[in-house]
């Protein structure tokens, strides 16, 4: 509950935190698009969290996840990955850099070659589409896509 009170205020704040404001751009095309949309899904799954937890009924089984099968090595390789990720996209683009990502991800993780090259080709085609394309989200120039 308290991220989805962050979330919100951070929402309400967007204008502010966004600089400079192209306060004339349509709403689709503004700069703040896509953090208030994924910051008012935040506060939606804090209202969902709160009603769930109110309206609980007690179960005798739990449904909960067996974390003894967690393997901690798979995890921190995987936060490996991704901060090489992060320092990867201003320097490659957000496209070629996605894709390494997946295809090293999908390695560490110990999926199939043909499944991890299906997947991070359609995911990070897919991503690029949708975050350059349609929500104008800029990504810089990298040496490559």
């Amino acid at each position: 509950m308290l991220l989805a009170l962050a979330a919100a205020a951070a929402m309400l704040a967007t204008p502010q935190l966004i600089s400079p404001f192209p306060a004339q751009a349509a709403w689709f095309e503004s700069a703040a698009f896509f953090p208030r949309v994924t910051l008012a899904l935040a506060c939606a799954a804090g209202a969902v969290e709160l009603y769930q937890r109110r309206n609980a009924i007690e179960v005798a089984d739990s449904d909960e996840l067996d974390s003894s099968t967690a393997s901690m090595r798979q995890a921190l390789g995987m936060l490996a990955l991704f901060g090489l990720y992060m320092l990867a996209v201003p320097w490659l683009g957000y496209l070629s850099s996605t894709w390494l990502f997946l295809m090293a991800s999908g390695a560490w993780l110990g999926l199939s070659r043909g499944a991890t090259l299906g997947l991070s080709v359609l995911l990070s085609v897919a991503m690029w589409a949708v975050f350059v394309k349609v929500l104008k989200v800029y990504f810089g120039h990298g040496w490559l896509i």
